[in-house]
């Protein structure tokens, strides 16, 4: 057989590990216990044989697990529940079975396989790295190919075309209608729709790591973008790994990325830019999601509105009304017990059954493609797949359009967060803060810092407490005004136009705690258009 080259192995097992494991799955019955050549097995004496086949006939009505036997008869029953549910689950559209393990892959760089297998291993300890692939949704392209059938209960999400809509009738009919649509054309002036393909984007951040997963700790798993770029062209994975970058902003190499593209203008808004960039919670991704990965339904954090923008490959979304249960749009009650739910099982076989189950539920479904403009309202449970690889930018906002929703989630959820929102509202945003207050005396609500110590919330997360310190008051330079439009005074100056020391005139681009040179291609185009502005 042909020597195979380090990098050509299996990329999910490092040699040690692979020989191990073959090694110990070698071998059933009878023939593990075989005595190896050269050594003999002394007989048993009778009482020990005797002993050893009272056990073994025990075993057989009683199965021992945790130090403790089951008798057979509650077993049976246990069988029974398990064939029940099993027999609830609709036939029509069936998950698939394990299949033989696939072959190694050959990766174009050395370490990627032993990169790839880290990340793997950290991030789920439910599975194995080497069964990443094992139902085979590598060699079933129709999944990715499978065209929506509409009809039912089963809606397209809304499409409309940048050059057909304005940003205040946006706001009318979609972010204060809470109603999801898709806008095509939006990124057009974009230098990332060329710039973030794979080659360019691997040229680029060649030795930048970036985060692809989270272990069981929450601690973040990152990998060198080379190495992600080759998994990703050569994976053969069922749900891959996923690059979620959250260090949009801290990082000074990822920062780059930002001069990429500019926050439409359909998204004039983001208020919880009145808590500096250090506390507020994160808000701005860069994605690159290969084939086949994706995420599953779920809502966004504290009542958030967010867009979602492609610039290469497609994604398919859907999407339920707020009013759903979890229950019913994960499809708990249609899963069998040996079934996985990851994002591609999801819709291969989960979405139809809940379709058919829930024929009263609207499902929304679409797909975005290059250039295209997700905006997903507030408490609408969405799901995502990744058709291709995947390239996009996406950011969660607040607004006056969700403002109400947010705050009510905030100061229940995330006491800290709230309380240093509240505080620099009532410092730079005077009406804001009295829109929060109204809401609190209407709804009898106590702030973290009104209430007796000790006193916490049942929802208020545990990185609240009272026992953490607050962050010293922010100054004027700390905050970002860009998305403070109808927040704040027109006549206030933050981030560097609050600067004192810098000379008579500072530029609006000189770094600030807050803004940090995160500097977007649309202000400087319209600077250099207009030079009044700078």
């Amino acid at each position: 057989m042909a020597r195979t080259s380090r990098w050509e192995a299996d990329e999910t097992e490092p040699a040690k590990e692979r020989g191990r494991s073959e090694c110990q799955s070698t071998g059933t019955g009878d023939d593990q216990h075989r005595p190896r050549p050269g050594f003999s097995t002394p007989p048993l004496s009778p009482s020990r044989a005797d002993s050893r086949g009272r056990k073994m006939q025990e075993s057989n009505g009683n199965r021992v697990r945790n130090g403790s036997a089951i008798p057979a008869a509650r077993r049976e029953g246990s069988c029974d529940r398990q064939r029940e549910r099993s027999s609830s689950v609709p036939r029509n559209h069936s998950a698939p079975t394990p299949s033989e393990p696939r072959r190694s892959i050959r990766f174009d760089h050395k370490r990627t396989a032993g990169e790839v297998f880290r990340c793997k291993k950290g991030k789920r300890t439910d599975i194995k790295p080497a069964e990443w692939d094992k139902f085979g949704y590598a060699s079933k392209p129709d999944v990715l190919t499978r065209p929506i059938e509409y009809g039912g209960n089963v809606l397209p999400i809304p499409r409309v075309h940048r050059k057909d809509i304005t940003p205040e009738t946006f706001l009318e009919d979609f972010r204060k209608a809470g109603r999801p649509v898709i806008v095509e054309g939006a990124l057009d002036d974009w230098p990332a729709m060329y710039r973030w393909n794979l080659d360019a984007l691997e040229e680029r951040f060649r030795h930048v790591p970036f985060k692809v997963a989270k272990d069981d700790k929450g601690k973040k798993m990152r990998m060198k973008m080379k190495y992600f770029t080759d998994y990703v062209r050569h994976q053969q994975d069922d749900s891959p790994l996923y690059l979620f970058e959250t260090n949009v902003d801290d990082n000074g190499y990822i920062r780059e990325l930002a001069k990429d593209y500019e926050v439409p203008d359909l998204f004039p808004q983001d208020w919880l830019a009145l808590v500096n960039n250090e506390a507020r919670p994160p808000f701005r991704w860069f994605c690159v999601g290969p084939k086949r990965s994706g995420t599953g339904v779920h809502i966004d954090p504290l009542g958030t509105s967010a867009w979602n923008a492609v610039t290469h490959g497609t994604k398919r979304w859907v999407l339920m009304e707020p009013h759903e249960t979890k229950r019913r749009v994960k499809g708990k009650d249609l899963i069998a017990d040996h079934e996985d739910d990851e994002a591609i099982m999801y819709f291969d076989f989960i979405l139809p059954r809940i379709k058919k189950q829930y024929p009263e539920m609207k499902i929304y479904e679409g797909d975005q493609k290059p250039g295209d403009l997700i905006f997903v309202p507030g408490d609408w449970w969405h799901g995502v797949l990744n058709l291709e690889d995947t390239v996009a930018v996406t950011q969660n906002y607040v607004g006056s359009d969700n403002f109400d929703l947010v705050w009510s989630k905030t100061r229940k959820e995330r006491e800290k967060i709230a309380y240093l929102w509240l505080r620099n509202m009532k410092k730079y945003a005077p009406e804001l803060y009295e829109r929060a207050m109204e809401m609190n005396r209407r709804d009898n609500f106590k702030m973290r810092h009104e209430r007796p110590k000790g006193d916490r919330l049942p929802d208020a997360d545990s990185s609240s407490s009272e026992s953490s310190s607050d962050s010293s008051s922010d100054e004027a330079e700390d905050l970002d005004p860009d998305g403070l439009l109808g927040a704040i005074p027109s006549h206030s100056a933050l981030g560097s136009a609050a600067f004192k020391r810098q000379g008579e005139a500072p530029f609006p681009n000189l770094v600030t705690a807050a803004k940090a040179c995160f500097e977007r291609p649309g202000k400087r185009r319209r600077q250099k258009e207009d030079p009044t502005l700078a």
